[in-house]
């Protein structure tokens, strides 16, 4: 560490209480971080559960599951007259069965003679014929009745089998959870509990920038401290230390290879040079994560699960750009050769490619092998998307 860097780690140890200005942020207690559970499906599907339930003890009678109805409707292909049918029915009647069959979900009532078959997917990706298995069961099960069922994820991808499963997401089923509490006449720990809820979805599952005044006072720290701060950075592993110098590592090569765009050392986000010429970086920094990027490939790993993404951002782009059309021939090819891609527009994060392997936790080699397998899927799925896109004389918009 050379002088001018010493003098200006002790600046900002000497200005520590610039520190204090995010206390309200870091202060605040979450029950879900807490008991680690906000990546959990089961634990999800028994919250909504408890919600969605006009029964339950939560005092919320059926406000919340006729929202949830509503949004499985606004995103399907019934008819109007159907959803009005639907939508007129007494939420009352319904219960809420939890595994029932192995299905995620299932909103029943015997009066309305209906059932909404919900499957909810956070991180894990469908079983090979679960699907169809849930389908045929509910089926035979329900005899003469209304069947709507509905694919539950993050981004609202389409399901392997969209003309049978709605996509919903759950940015389709938070808001309307957030303004149903705010004014909701239940007691203190309810409140706290869904709020709870909402606050760990939000950023954990739906991925949303921070509020503009968290992000206005770590600008101002950051530019106030920068030099500072960036020898931190660049000395410490943001992640988890064993996973992320694996990772990190894995990219790094990549990167020197010229196989992939990789401009971060702490993250584990990274690039492609065809890509980026085809979604070019916005003028500012206005996109989806609040940065100028259109598109991020990215790594994320919970338990004994690595997962690789593309993801589109859809902010700041206006609807008659070239890279909105790109955009648009991107999700087509993409569903094209097979992956589950939400046609739905317009939109905040879209998610095109996911891949899930399963690593050993404990094992370095384990880690460093399933990162390179997945990255060279995500290499392979977007030569596909070039062949796809070339075929349609579609490879760039201008």
């Amino acid at each position: 560490m050379n002088e001018q860097q010493e003098r200006a780690l002790k600046e900002f140890l000497l200005d520590i209480d610039c520190l204090k200005r995010l206390d309200e942020w870091t202060d605040n207690f979450n029950l879900f971080d807490v008991l680690k559970i906000t990546h959990t499906e089961i634990r999800h599907s028994n919250i909504l559960s408890w919600l969605l339930d006009p029964n339950e003890n939560h005092k919320l009678g059926d406000s919340f599951i006729r929202e949830f109805v509503s949004a499985i409707l606004k995103n399907s292909k019934i008819s109007d007259d159907l959803a009005l049918d639907l939508l007129m029915q007494n939420f009352y009647s319904y219960n809420v069965l939890r595994e029932h069959n192995h299905m995620d979900l299932v909103l029943l009532s015997r009066e309305e003679e209906t059932a909404y078959v919900i499957e909810n997917k956070i991180w894990s990706g469908e079983s090979q014929h679960q699907l169809k298995d849930y389908y045929k069961k509910s089926q035979e099960e329900y005899v003469g009745y209304k069947i709507i069922y509905a694919f539950l994820t993050p981004d609202g991808h389409e399901a392997s089998d969209p003309k049978t499963w709605i996509p919903i997401s759950y940015d389709d089923i938070i808001p309307p959870l957030e303004e149903i509490i705010k004014d909701a006449n239940v007691s203190s720990e309810v409140k706290i509990l869904v709020n709870n809820y909402i606050s760990a979805t939000r950023k954990e599952i739906m991925r949303e920038k921070p509020d503009e005044r968290l992000v206005s006072i770590c600008n101002e720290i950051y530019n106030k401290h920068r030099e500072a701060l960036d020898l931190i950075f660049q000395n410490v592993n943001v992640k988890k230390s064993f996973e992320s110098e694996v990772i990190c590592n894995v990219l790094r090569d990549y990167s020197n290879d010229g196989k992939l765009v990789y401009l971060n050392d702490s993250s584990w986000n990274f690039f492609t040079e065809r890509m980026t010429t085809l979604l070019p970086d916005l003028e500012e920094e206005n996109g989806s994560w609040g940065t100028k990027y259109v598109y991020y490939y990215w790594f994320e790993q919970y338990n004994d699960k690595l997962l690789i993404h593309l993801e589109l951002g859809g902010n700041g782009i206006p609807d008659d750009s070239a890279t909105f059309k790109n955009i648009l021939s991107l999700m087509e090819c993409s569903k094209s050769i097979g992956n589950r891609v939400n046609s739905v527009v317009p939109f905040k994060y879209k998610r095109i490619f996911t891949k899930i392997l399963t690593i050993d936790e404990a094992d370095e080699n384990s880690l460093e092998k399933q990162a390179k397998k997945l990255i060279d899927l995500a290499l392979e799925n977007e030569d596909k998307l070039f062949e796809k896109l070339k075929e349609n004389n579609l490879s760039v918009n201008s």
